[in-house]
C-alpha cells in the first residue's frame, strides 16, 4: 500500500471517529470535554488528507520532498491546491483549524461553560469550541476530503492504478 493510501485511510478513520463521537456519544454523555476530542480528530482528519495529496504528488514525481508537520505541509499544498481546481477557502479553513489547535495547545486554563468547551490563555484570551462550531468544521472537512479523493481517484482511473 502506498503512503498517500495511509494517509486516505488514516484521515477516513480520524473523521468517522470525530463524527461518531459528536453525533452519537456526545448526545448521550452530554460531557463538553468531548468537544476536544473532535477538534482534535477534526485537525488529524485534515492533517492526514493534506499529506495524503502531497504524498500522492510526490509518487509521481510532481513536488519535491516534504517534511511530514502541518505548517510546510499546508505551505506546499498552496501550490498545490489549485492546480485541481479545489477551492483555495480551504486553505483558509485548513489556517483556522490550525490556529485553533495551536491556541488550545498552548492553553493554561481550560474548563467547561454552557455546553461549550473553554479554553485561555496566560493573559484570559477566551476561546470556546461549541457543537454547531464543530458540526461545521466536519462538514466543511468532509467536503474536502471529498475533493482530494476525487482528484486521486481520477487520476488513478486515468494511469490505470484502480
Amino acid at each position: 500500500m502506498e503512503r498517500y493510501e495511509e494517509c486516505r485511510n488514516s484521515a477516513l478513520k480520524q473523521m468517522n471517529l470525530a463524527d461518531h463521537v459528536l453525533t452519537m456519544t456526545y448526545p448521550l454523555v452530554q460531557d463538553p470535554k468531548l468537544l476536544k476530542l473532535v477538534m482534535k480528530n477534526v485537525y488529524l482528519a485534515m492533517e492526514s488528507s493534506v499529506a495524503m495529496l502531497l504524498h500522492y504528488e510526490r509518487y509521481y514525481k510532481k513536488i519535491p520532498p516534504f517534511t511530514e508537520n502541518f505548517e510546510s505541509m499546508l505551505e506546499m499544498s498552496k501550490s498545490v491546491i489549485p492546480k485541481y481546481n479545489i477551492s483555495s477557502g480551504y486553505i483558509a479553513f485548513l489556517n483556522e483549524l490550525k490556529e485553533i489547535m495551536e491556541r488550545q495547545r498552548e492553553s493554561d486554563v481550560e474548563f467547561v461553560r454552557k455546553d461549550k468547551f473553554v479554553f485561555a490563555s496566560r493573559e484570559y484570551d477566551l476561546n470556546t469550541i461549541s457543537v454547531k462550531e464543530l458540526k461545521d468544521y466536519i462538514s466543511k472537512a468532509k467536503l474536502f476530503m471529498q475533493e482530494l479523493n476525487r482528484v486521486v481517484e481520477e487520476n488513478e482511473r486515468r494511469t490505470g492504478k484502480r
